[in-house]
This record gives structure tokens, sequence and C-alpha cells, in this order.
């Protein structure tokens, strides 16, 4: 039930300004990746899982490092690098619910990042409508090969995916479910962004893909719209002004 991008098109970082790299290394050596989008100059949206299943909520392990990288459509060449200070996830996240809800968390970066052309904040979507929404596209620099599981694309790759009322989600809060016959999401996306496909504006975080059935889980951003505003604040007023 991991989230996992296989197939679509390689893609320019002009296009996708917002988006992160998150590498997790223990004692300097890779331990797992994820993806982010930036929401102001010092935080990152992204998954819960790819924090609080690392860490077991928020706990500081030894040699334990989150490092972001941005501004480059190849992510070993991103010149724009933070580390974590600090993050919040959901307070009614647990790593032991199968069906991920309330996957969703900020990092707070050590220092504020310089805007320029390749390196902007993501635009919220407030709500979301099948009838208006439901073209999407999600990008991300996660395994492109099924068979490989833990390798990444050196190359920043999107795929247009459509979000649909199915019925392995009818009971599920503050999700979307989408599908392609194109491709999907893969390891090493999870937590990237998904945006309108017209508007460009965030509309998901990749959450998990179900294998069974092949359909990929965003947790709702318009959903979590206050739950965002409300951690980011907590974040900027505990750490805002701190030296690293």
């Amino acid at each position: 039930m991991e989230p996992f991008i296989v197939g679509g098109q390689e893609v320019s970082i002009e296009d996708w300004p917002f988006i992160a790299f998150v590498e997790v290394t223990w004692f300097g050596l890779f331990a797992m990746a994820c993806g982010g989008s930036l929401i102001s100059s010092q935080t990152v949206l992204s998954a819960a899982h790819c924090m609080d299943d690392i860490t077991e909520k928020k706990a500081h392990m030894l040699g334990l490092s989150f490092n972001i990288y941005m501004g480059h459509s190849s992510h070993a060449k991103a010149r724009m690098t933070r580390e974590v200070k600090h993050y919040e996830t959901h307070e009614d996240y647990s790593p032991e619910d199968v069906d991920v809800l309330y996957d969703i968390g900020i990092m707070f970066l050590t220092t504020p990042v310089r805007f320029s052309d390749k390196v902007q904040k993501a635009i919220l979507q407030p709500s979301f409508s099948f009838k208006e929404d439901s073209h999407l596209v999600v990008a991300g620099w996660g395994g492109t090969d099924p068979e490989r599981k833990g390798t990444s694309s050196e190359r920043l790759r999107a795929i247009r995916m459509t979000a649909k009322k199915y019925r392995r989600c009818k009971n599920m809060d503050r999700v979307i479910c989408t599908a392609s016959k194109k491709g999907h999401p893969f390891t090493g996306d999870s937590g990237g962004p998904v945006v309108n496909a017209d508007t460009r504006r965030l509309v998901g975080v990749v959450s998990l893909r179900n294998m069974d059935t092949g359909i990929t889980i965003l947790t709702s951003v318009p959903d979590y719209w206050d739950w965002i505003r409300k951690a980011q604040l907590k974040l900027f007023r505990k750490f805002c002004g701190q030296r690293k």
C-alpha cells in the first residue's frame, strides 16, 4: 500500500517551481525519499507518513536528517537546499491506519528560501469540485519501474490523472481518489503535489496507491485549509527568528 511516477513524461522545473524533493538520511546514508510543495518561504507541505512513520511522532532519532532540494528538474543538481528544523503532522494521523487518513504534515526549514523563476510557493485551492477539478496532474522524482522499488527518477516527471467517485473511497473522508490508464505515482512520490490541470493550483498531496484497485488516494488540500493555516502559524510563532 505504498504510494508509488510510472509512465508520464519529463517536465521542466519552471512548470513546477514549488515542488520539493525530500530526502531522509540516517548518519548520512539514504533512508527514504518523498515529495513536497513549498507553501511559504520556510514551509513545505507533504504527507504525514513521510515524517511520523520514520520518526515516531517527532521523536529525535540520532543521526536522522530531512533534506529539501528545490529549483532544478534534476534534484541531484539542485542548488537551493535546506534542512528541516521541525515539523507538524495532523494530530489524528496514525502510522497504524491502513487507510492513511489525516495523512498531512508541514516541514519548517532552517532558513527561508530565495524565490526565483524556479523556486516559488504553491497556490492552494480552497475548494474541490468533481465537475470543475477532476482533471489533475501529479509530478515527482519517484521510481519509474515497478520491478525496481527504491530507485528514483533522475529527472522530474509528471502524469495526468482523473478524479472520480470510486466506491472504494465512499466512506473515506478528506481524500480525493484518482486513476490513470497511462501510469501512476510510485515509490518516492509520496507527499508530492497534485494540481488542477487548468488552474495549476494545489489540490492534493499524494498519499497511497491501492495495488489491487489501481486507485491513487490523495489527501485533499481544500479539506485541510484551516489545519494548514494553523499549523503554519504555530511553526512560525515557535521558530521564526531563531538561529539554526
